[in-house]
């Protein structure tokens, strides 16, 4: 039997996702607790392996996250086909993420950000998590990066 070779990530790439898996955490002890950001930042930071976590990274978009949920949830909630309210903790937190990172990183590729909101799905996501997240940060990366669509086909060009 032969092993699936994967790509090792550089070390700053590898920190930032191991950030957002911490951020998802954080995320959904958020949700449930209602703690201010900076006591869960701190709580992480004692508590938590943040070694090779891109420590700044996970802070600063924690607080940014908590601080524009409402907004985050407005742009992300136009495309849930459902209540917000009826969505799980982890799918929330998922897409409460990877919606922010849409807004607010343009550096970071769309591609980028929902693989990595679709893997957190797989692991920590009820069952087909992982395709409603991608349907729905499909339509939510459309709307916030209209320039990065790609461009609709022309008459003359096949669907």
């Amino acid at each position: 039997m032969s092993k699936k070779k994967t790509k090792k990530l550089p070390e700053n790439l590898a920190r930032k996702r191991r950030a957002r898996k911490r951020l998802m955490q954080a995320l959904y002890q958020w949700q449930l607790n209602n703690a201010p950001a900076a006591e869960i930042i701190e709580q992480f930071m004692l508590e938590q392996d943040m070694g090779k976590v891109d420590v700044p990274y996970f802070q600063n978009n924690l607080r940014q996250i908590v601080e524009n949920t409402d907004a985050l949830r407005a742009h992300f909630g136009k495309h849930l086909g459902r209540n917000v309210k009826d969505i799980g903790v982890v799918e929330k937190a998922i897409l409460l993420l990877a919606t922010h990172e849409l807004k607010n990183n343009p550096d970071t590729p769309s591609a980028v950000i929902l693989n990595e909101a679709i893997e957190l799905a797989k692991e920590y996501g009820g069952e087909g998590a992982h395709s409603f997240i991608n349907g729905v940060l499909d339509k939510t990366a459309t709307d916030l990066r209209p320039d990065k669509a790609p461009p609709a086909p022309t008459d003359n060009e096949p669907a």
